[in-house]
């Protein structure tokens, strides 16, 4: 045995005469000092001396533990702005939803939290109802999720019921699956223009899931921000969640600012002239031809027979009118084109509205 090693009844006395508090002999002490037992009790004290070392005196500065599975990759500057956005958001969702369910409501946010992905989708029923919605020119995909019972309630009412919860749980059919989809789509404009002060967005449903295993918008350890949104319809708080991966919004986080979103600037100018161009490109307009009039009494009218001839007020050489929603707007001579009738505009009339 080595010299250092205490005996077991030398450690045994030396146990018994610290608990009764009496000093030690100078030679136990001496043999305390090069024991092991006793150098393995001051490693334990300098361990508890360490441990309370670190304890912040009262009126300094609190320090607080950092969570490295959820970090928060979000400010504070930039959550007050994302809150902003998606409060204006909920004041619009009864806009989107009023005409669907004939009934008024209202919408508030009651969390908004930075998590990760897989913590998410653990709070999740494995049934349910989830949007998932693709953000170009932003990469990635959003998701709504929706309890069942929420969702049944919109599906009865959008069929005409009273909005009633459904009694049992079921898959839902393709009929229900379809009208679950209007409810999604009806709040995209409205998030859209929540967003118009940041980015121009051109939200688009990918598709609706039922079953929460097939959702993945991104790595089970990303950070994620969800919102949670409490609906009031028909006597009846509904809840819906919404998903946003960090790295969607990574890219324009510089953008969410809460002065700028108060001043309502918009976020990008050739985005929202591509967004005009697309829009007015689709615009229909009421577009006829006019040759001429004439004054016919309802007499003669009914005498008229096939090639009958109507003189009408202009020049056969003179142009024709071109009306846009009644409205002349430009001048033009009548011929053929391809064998369809067809005008040539010749002139534009400057003295329109």
């Amino acid at each position: 045995m080595p010299e250092e090693a205490m005996s077991q009844e030398a450690i045994d006395r030396l146990l018994n005469e610290m608990k009764s508090g009496k000093a030690l002999p100078e030679a136990s002490k001496s043999e305390s000092e090069n024991s092991a037992a006793t150098r393995a009790q001051k490693t334990a004290q300098r361990t508890l001396e360490n441990e309370h070392s670190h304890i912040v005196p009262s009126g300094s500065k609190k320090i607080r533990d950092y969570d490295f599975r959820r970090p928060n990759r979000i400010s504070k500057e930039h959550m007050r702005g994302l809150r902003m956005i998606h409060e204006n958001f909920a004041r619009d969702i009864p806009r989107a939803w009023g005409s669907l369910l004939r009934a008024g409501g209202q919408v508030k946010i009651t969390s908004m939290e930075q998590t990760i992905y897989e913590e998410f989708r653990n709070h999740l029923s494995p049934h349910c109802l989830l949007g998932v919605v693709s953000l170009p020119p932003l990469e990635g995909e959003i998701a709504f999720y929706m309890e069942l019972e929420t969702a049944f309630i919109l599906i009865d009412r959008l069929l005409g019921g009273p909005g009633s919860e459904l009694k049992r749980t079921r898959e839902f059919t393709t009929l229900e699956l379809n009208l679950l989809n209007k409810v999604i789509a009806a709040l995209l404009p409205f998030f859209r223009e929540a967003w118009l002060p940041v980015l121009s967005l051109e939200p688009q449903i990918d598709r609706i899931l039922s079953n929460v295993e097939f959702l993945q918008l991104t790595a089970l350890n990303e950070s994620v921000l969800v919102t949670i949104f409490q609906a009031r319809y028909l006597n009846t708080d509904m809840d819906i969640s919404l998903c946003i991966p960090y790295t969607m919004i990574a890219p324009i986080l510089t953008r969410v600012n809460l002065n700028e979103n108060q001043q309502g600037h918009v976020g990008s100018d050739e985005l929202d002239k591509q967004r005009m161009r697309k829009i007015v490109n689709h615009v229909p307009f009421d577009v006829t031809a006019r040759l001429g009039s004439a004054p016919v009494p309802i007499a003669e009218l009914t005498k008229l027979k096939v090639n009958d001839i109507i003189r009408l007020d202009i020049h056969v050489d003179g142009a024709a009118e071109i009306l846009v929603n009644g409205k002349a707007h430009f001048a033009a001579k009548p011929g053929l084109y391809n064998g369809a009738l067809s005008m040539q505009i010749s002139d534009i009339i400057k003295n329109m509205d």
